[in-house]
């Protein structure tokens, strides 16, 4: 009714309607009440006037008689009593006036009066009718005299006097004489109930009326109470449904199956939507029912597994994992609670059943341990899972005395693969190549612990011969011709041994020295398998070492800068390589193919390339003539961090102007990845700075990437520039990269010129600049001090050397 206004919804309401009843007794009870004081009024009024009227009459009377006593005292000239009555009568009336609620008169007996006759016929009827009465008494009555209500007393004159009568009989001697205690008229008092009846209807009326408003105010406000009670009450009984909506509607659509029975009959009373969607069960054929009664009970006892446990003991019960086979779902696993409702005497009530289907979960918890333990690529076991077998399998072996192998395995030219056709197309090497090599391991534990690198743990057995005749089964299952979009690539394997527990005796140890023997099967070729031996151990103790060494390098102060010239190829020099060397404090001297590739493996070259970057700019920056610094990048760089950022940082804040920088690339930048590569590259010469492709020739030295991006200059690797006064397919190489760059408007640069030989072929072909032993060692920048101020004399002596 909440449409309604407030007015309107209270007389829609029962206490409305009790209200407008109330209102109708009110009004019924208020009439009566006025009538009844009107009336009252009335007969109040009749009494007391009649009595007072009567009393005065007697009064009147009374002083007549006596009169007519004594009458006699004041002699013959006295009136006599009827005169003086009715004289008397006549003057208080005229002193009243017409208007007095007050008319007195004397009148005689109807026929026989002496002076004063009734005025009206009923006054004549009753003082007629005193005559025919033995003992007359006053009348009072009310009349409608002359269309005026009238109060009317009439009070018999009695003769009881003899002077009375003789009096009346000498005054009427025609007439019928008179005796005593002849009713010889009747004194008449009138008085007008006009007046009074006008206050008496206003005060009835006033009466009622406020005995209407008090009854009616105190039904109202009674009402207005009660209306507020039941609007309460209906407040609470919408909002007692509308939580009792919510709460059906939570129930029903709990991810959880709700079921509640009676604990006294077992019948069911509730089954929500769940429920019936984990066992199959409509509702309508459990609600109201025991498990018994149904013809197929095995799903419905599975509502309330251990039900009678659950009532016995009165406290929650949970039960997990349990399995419950259902005819629609199959074989479902869940996690069931039981708890016992007691009602207010304590005795169970109700059992309530919670059950949480969590099938999907504990399969996915096996997906995700299944992931957490095996490759998602191959779906051969992890590293970690590797691990865990290898510390069984070596726990195994001490136990029995056996001996075992770890081989590690490593896919040869597969860095090729992705290079040149993709990731997607190496993720199908993988996965086919790791079938092929699940086929032929037979009863080893193969594993696949990242990129291309798998390692197997044989069967116990003679070692290393059963160790060897795996291997050798591996190598002739891998070794074959890809067919990759139309291009054919043979795909091998590098197998590097180590036997436990002659090469190790914990998980660790036999792990390195696999990995040791790898890197020497690999160092001696593809397709290669070799045993572990004592000097590899060595050789990776000190690769470890260097790695440890470096960590530290940079903090001690232990790098150096040595610079290269680079020449036109007349002889002007244009600028300087800077190239790191490490000297360390033991080892001396540490040559960059040592610690380069290891610091690149390791990050290290992170830390290390910014070192040269800043040093190298800083030391160009304070040359007294702008001469060009080259500084070589490596594609680590471009995959970490923010190389551009970098750059800019540095040349910020040593001053060097960009144009006098030359930043050297390899293609390895490019091959890893191509886009984001090129767009670092681009932000790079965005900063003004010059793009070198350095050692063109040795990768794949793909066009695509001189036209992807506009290089400053190429640098031939010395490789072919050591060859081309001997080896005329190096020479036609180099001459055919130096057409390539003119070609493209770029300017070439030729590494490792060391004979003047090779400078004039140089010459003879055009190329454009040149660097190697025959312009300059790497040296410190010191010794190149007359270089950098340009003398004419050092660069003479530059070109006689």
């Amino acid at each position: 009714m909440s449409e309604f206004p407030p007015v309107w919804r209270f007389l829609r309401s029962r206490s409305g309607r009790g209200f407008l009843l109330h209102l109708s007794v009110c009004a019924a009870l208020s009439v009566a009440v006025g009538y009844g004081f009107y009336y009252f009024s009335l007969n109040w009024f009749e009494h007391q006037k009649s009595g007072e009227k009567i009393i005065a009459l007697q009064l009147v009377d009374a002083f007549v008689a006596n009169y007519s006593a004594i009458r006699s005292q004041f002699g013959q000239d006295a009136p006599v009593p009827a005169s003086f009555r009715a004289h008397a009568i006549e003057d208080f009336n005229k002193q009243n006036g017409d208007n007095s609620d007050f008319r007195l008169r004397s009148v005689g007996l109807p026929g026989r009066e002496i002076s004063t006759p009734p005025a009206d016929a009923r006054m004549a009827a009753t003082v007629a009718a005193f005559a025919t009465m033995a003992k007359p008494k006053p009348v009072s009555e009310l009349l409608d005299v002359g269309g005026e209500l009238t109060f009317r007393t009439v009070y018999p004159t009695i003769a009881k006097e003899q002077s009375c009568v003789s009096c009346h009989n000498a005054l009427q001697p025609d007439k019928p004489q008179w005796h005593l205690n002849d009713v010889i008229g009747a004194f008449v008092i009138d008085v007008p109930m006009s007046p009074f009846q006008r206050a008496v209807t206003w005060r009835s009326a006033g009466i009622g009326l406020s005995l209407f408003l008090a009854l009616t105010l105190a039904g109202l406000m009674i009402s207005l109470l009660h209306f507020r009670q039941l609007e309460a009450l209906n407040a609470s009984a919408v909002e007692l449904g509308r939580t009792q909506n919510f709460l059906d509607s939570i129930i029903e659509n709990m991810p959880v199956s709700v079921a509640v029975k009676d604990a006294r009959d077992r019948c069911f009373v509730l089954i929500n939507r769940t429920a019936e969607a984990i066992f199959g069960i409509a509702r309508g054929d459990l609600i109201g029912k025991q498990a018994d009664d149904l013809p197929s009970s095995e799903n419905a006892t599975d509502l309330f597994p251990l039900a009678g446990e659950a009532l016995r003991t009165r406290d929650l019960q949970t039960i997990d994992n349990h399995v419950v086979d259902t005819r629609h779902n199959g074989t479902r696993i869940l996690t069931t609670r039981n708890l016992s409702i007691p009602d207010q005497s304590g005795e169970p009530r109700y059992l309530l059943s919670l059950s949480e289907d969590i099938t999907e979960r504990k399969q996915a918890e096996a997906r995700i341990e299944h992931m957490a333990r095996y490759d998602a690529l191959t779906d051969l076991p992890n590293r970690v899972a590797f691990v865990e077998h290898l510390t069984r399998a070596i726990g195994s072996a001490k136990e029995g005395r056996e001996s075992f192998a770890v081989l590690s395995i490593d896919l040869d030219r597969f860095k090729e693969v992705n290079d040149m056709f993709g990731h997607a197309v190496g993720d199908d090497v993988l996965r086919e190549l790791s079938q092929q090599l699940r086929k032929f391991a037979g009863d080893a534990y193969l594993a696949r612990l990242g990129g291309d690198e798998f390692t197997l743990i044989t069967p116990n057995g003679d070692q290393p011969a059963l160790a060897e005749s795996v291997a050798r089964r591996l190598q002739a299952a891998i070794v074959t011709d890809l067919d990759l979009n139309g291009q054919h690539l043979r795909v091998g394997v590098s197998i590097g041994i180590a036997i436990f527990p002659a090469d190790g005796a914990d998980a660790t140890t036999l792990l390195n020295n696999a990995d040791a023997a790898l890197s020497r099967a690999k160092t001696a070729g593809r397709g290669k398998t070799r045993f572990f031996e004592v000097e590899m151990d060595n050789r990776q103790r000190e690769r470890r070492a260097i790695q440890h060494e470096l960590d530290s390098a940079i903090a001690r102060n232990e790098f150096r800068l040595f610079y290269q010239p680079q020449a036109k190829i007349d002889g002007q020099v244009t600028g300087f390589e800077a190239l790191v060397r490490w000297h360390h404090p033991q080892r001396g001297m540490v040559s960059p193919a040592t610690f380069i590739p290891v610091a690149e493996e390791s990050g290290l070259i992170m830390q290390i390339g910014e070192w040269v970057l800043r040093e190298a700019c800083r030391e160009a920056a304070s040359w007294p003539h702008p001469l060009q610094i080259a500084v070589n990048l490596s594609p680590i760089q471009f995959r970490h961090g923010d190389l551009a950022g970098l750059v800019h940082s540095v040349l910020l804040e040593t001053g060097l102007a960009p144009t006098r920088l030359e930043l050297e690339i390899t293609e390895g930048v490019l091959v890893e990845d191509f886009g984001r590569g090129v767009s670092i590259l681009r932000r790079l010469k965005t900063l003004g700075v010059r793009i070198a492709m350095d050692d063109f020739g040795t990768g794949y030295s793909s066009l695509s990437y001189l036209q992807a991006f506009p290089f400053d200059k190429i640098k031939i690797d010395q490789s072919f520039i050591s060859k081309v006064t001997s080896n005329p397919q190096s020479a036609a190489i180099v001459r055919a990269v130096i057409g390539l760059a003119h070609g493209l408007n770029l300017p070439v640069l030729a590494e490792g010129v060391e004979t003047k030989a090779q400078l004039e072929f140089l010459a003879a072909e055009s190329c454009d600049e040149a660097q190697g032993y025959l312009l300059g060692r790497p040296h410190p920048i010191a010794e190149y001090s007359d270089l950098i101020r340009r003398d004419k004399a050092a660069v003479a002596k530059l070109l006689s050397a």
